[in-house]
This record gives structure tokens, C-alpha cells and sequence, in this order.
């Protein structure tokens, strides 16, 4: 049983490992000259920069164990800049009572949510073959006693538990109006990487190649053969014949890969993140310094210098997402280095369709088992073509769950057994 992936992001790469695990032959198509797609970590003057993606935080603890994904868990996690900084220490106890010591009275519950609906989730609704509908997840909460997570939106939530000035850093923008349960998606206890985000694609792609997958870079597939059935790909003009495909990126590629036309209504996303190489250690505000290792939400954006906690990088980072120029106002030093990437240099460099970062939005109709289309769950209309990736159930960010889960239904769909 031949098995072509196309796409050797975190999720493509992931997929094949657990289907050539099980004894299938895998052989996965990547477009560019490199694996990991926006998981990638450049080097930049002799310095390691995460050129997209910066910090892990919602990769089940199964997945970092199976890949041995070296974690640096600053602490605390992050530190919210307003006019005093409020760390969100790792440890829960310490960071409701810091919360509560600046004034959020309802932090205490507001955390209790969050705890007990990341942990139905993960219970029931992380590793699945399928899918859940709305209803489902609705019912399991109501049960747990946390429903409002799925009634009322973020604006309406936040509302209800933590003072205005600090609902921005728990929702990204554009997600206001969405059901709530997405502050608990998105609420992690987000750790650096050693060496940069690029060592989550390497870690997978050795373990990978270990086993037996067949990694061919420059590869860009053109077509995926077959109308009703899969027959095969269109590589460079050449068709070879396989007898399941996997697509590892946007759902949006069938409409170029096959005759399927998915309507999915979206601009280009206006995300923008910067990178910086400083020429020696940049200088903070003196009540910054104790938290200069943790992700810092500040006016100016959100702002992580790795450097500060991983000696394995080279050289002296910042990156971030927001005001550069307010950036540097704030983080000082003689900058050597600065790239400005932004979501049209995504769509070109990585092949994402408007340069989304989440494949499609974070936001009805696109949750749960609408994602991307009510009913698909990781398979197609056409017999043979799974999905993967960040538009496929849980959704964005780099969790790897996509990966997984459609290997696990390529092979309950092939009666093979779980690896």
C-alpha cells in the first residue's frame, strides 16, 4: 500500500511517521528545498531565528515524548506589560494569586474554566478519527459544568472575568465575536524550543527517515490523479501511482490540486512578525529584566527573546508580532539584522493561501467537525484523499494533533492496526 503525503510541515511529516510506523510506504512531496514549512528555524549571521512560528504550546505531552522535543519552560510562561508587568507563572497556584494581587478578583474562577475545559477536552476531543460536532463538545460541557465556554463569546466571557485592558492578550484579533471556548484553545503553557522551532520538524523528520519515509524536497505536486478515486500525483509533469494521498496543507490547495472547490470567504490575513539579530544583549526597562525570558505581551505587540534562555542560538534575538519601532523604544540595542514577514510573503515562501496562519479562520463555520467542510473530517469526497493540518480539526498552531489523527483514520479506513 503506496502513500503519498504532500506537504512536509509538522503535520504532513507527523502523518507519515505514524503510517509508515504502521507498514505503510510513505513517501512525502515538499515544494520547497527544506522540511517543517513555517516550523523552521534560519540562521542569520551565525545566529538561529524562528522565522514564523516562535514558541510551542499545544502539543499533547504524547507527541513530545514520541519526538523528543527538547522544551525550555521558561517561568513564568509570559508577562503581560501594562503599566507594571504581571507574570503568568507556570505553577497555578502562584499565578492566581499574582493575578489576584493586580486587581483580577475573578482570576480564580476565570483559571478553574480554563483548567477543566482544556482537560474535557483533551479527555475526550484530542485524539479522534472523527471529528466532534458542536453538540457533542456542548453536551460533554454542560455536564462538567463549564457550558458558558461554549454559549457565550470571547467578548462576552472575558467580560464576565478579567478587567478590559487585559482581554487583548487572551484572544487574537478578529476572534472577538467567537465562542469562547477558543481563549481555552488558545491558553498553554507555551515553552521556547531548543534551537529554535525548526528542531520540531528535524526531531520528526529523523524519527521519520529512521523508519523508512521517503522525504523528496523540490518535489511540488500538481495535481492529485483521480476524479471519484485516487489513482496517483502529478509531479513535474510525471504521474505516479499511489493508492492513498494526504494533503498536509490549506484545504484550500484542492482547488488547484483537484476538481473540489471549496467557498471559503476570506481576505489576506494582516498578521506581521519581526525578526531581529541585535549585535550584543539587548537592555530592557529595569522591572522588565526579571521577566526578560518569558513571552512579554506588551502595547507593542508580543515580543520573546529566546536568546535570553537558550545559549544554543548563537547570537541575540527578538522576535515578535506588532509595533517594531514601539518594540525597540522599549527593547534597546544596535540592531545587525531585521526581516519583516508578513501574510503575502507567507502565501509565497510556504504555499499557504492568503497567508493564513490557521489554513482558514478560527471561527464558525470552520470549528469542530466544520472544519473544513461539515462531514469531511479528514477525508474528501474523493475515496483515498485524506487532509491534514491546521484546517482540519482541533485547527491552528502547531499542535501536531492533525497529523496524528489522520493517520489514525487512514489506517481504521484500511484496517490496519494503531501503531
Amino acid at each position: 500500500m503506496r502513500v503519498a503525503v504532500i506537504g512536509a510541515g509538522h503535520n504532513g511529516l507527523i502523518a507519515s511517521y505514524f503510517l509508515r510506523k504502521a507498514g505503510l510506504d510513505v513517501v512525502v512531496f515538499e515544494a520547497s528545498s527544506k522540511v517543517g514549512g513555517m516550523v523552521e528555524t534560519v540562521e542569520v549571521m551565525g545566529v538561529k531565528v524562528s522565522r514564523a512560528s516562535y514558541v510551542l504550546g499545544l502539543m499533547p505531552k504524547k507527541l513530545l515524548e514520541e519526538f523528543s522535543i527538547p522544551l525550555i519552560e521558561q517561568d513564568p510562561i509570559q508577562t503581560i506589560y501594562l503599566d507594571k508587568p504581571i507574570p503568568f507563572w507556570r505553577d497555578k497556584q502562584k499565578r492566581v494569586e499574582e493575578l489576584e494581587r493586580a486587581g483580577e478578583s475573578n482570576f480564580r474562577e476565570f483559571e478553574e474554566l480554563m483548567c477543566k475545559f482544556k482537560s474535557l477536552m483533551e479527555r475526550k476531543f484530542t485524539f479522534v478519527t472523527e471529528p466532534p460536532s458542536e453538540e457533542e463538545v456542548r453536551e460533554e460541557a454542560r455536564k462538567e459544568g463549564v457550558e458558558e465556554l461554549m454559549r457565550l463569546t470571547v467578548k462576552e466571557f472575558l467580560n464576565k472575568y478579567l478587567s478590559k485592558e487585559l482581554h487583548e492578550f487572551f484572544y487574537y484579533p478578529g476572534m472577538e465575536d467567537s465562542p469562547a471556548y477558543l481563549v481555552a484553545y488558545f491558553y498553554a503553557p507555551w515553552s521556547y524550543v531548543r534551537g529554535g522551532m525548526g528542531t520540531v520538524a528535524d526531531r520528526i523528520r529523523e524519527k521519520a527517515e529512521q523508519i523508512g519515509v521517503q522525504i523528496r524536497l523540490n518535489s511540488r505536486v500538481e495535481e492529485v490523479v483521480g476524479k471519484e478515486k485516487v489513482k496517483g500525483v502529478k509531479v513535474n509533469g510525471k504521474v505516479l501511482d499511489f493508492d492513498v494521498v494526504v494533503l498536509a496543507g490549506s484545504p484550500l490547495l484542492l482547488n488547484e490540486l483537484t476538481d473540489l472547490k471549496l467557498d471559503v470567504k476570506m481576505g489576506y490575513s494582516r498578521w506581521v512578525k519581526y525578526n531581529v539579530v541585535f549585535k550584543d544583549k539587548p537592555k530592557l526597562p529595569e522591572n522588565l529584566k526579571p521577566f526578560a525570558s518569558s513571552i512579554l505581551d506588551t502595547y507593542a505587540g508580543e515580543i520573546v527573546l529566546p536568546s535570553f534562555v537558550d545559549d544554543s542560538l548563537g547570537g541575540h534575538v527578538m522576535e515578535m508580532m506588532g509595533d517594531i519601532d514601539e518594540a525597540l523604544d522599549m527593547i534597546k540595542g544596535e540592531v545587525v539584522y531585521e526581516e519583516k514577514l508578513t501574510a503575502r510573503d507567507a502565501e509565497r515562501e510556504y504555499f499557504l493561501p492568503y497567508g493564513n496562519l490557521n489554513h482558514l479562520p478560527m471561527a464558525e463555520p470552520y470549528l469542530f467537525d466544520g472544519r473544513p467542510v461539515k462531514g469531511w473530517g479528514y477525508t474528501t469526497p474523493i475515496k483515498g484523499l485524506y487532509l491534514t493540518g491546521a484546517g482540519t480539526y482541533p485547527g491552528g498552531q502547531v499542535t501536531g494533533i492533525p497529523g496524528y489523527n489522520a493517520a489514525m483514520k487512514v489506517l481504521k479506513d484500511l484496517s490496519l492496526k494503531n501503531p
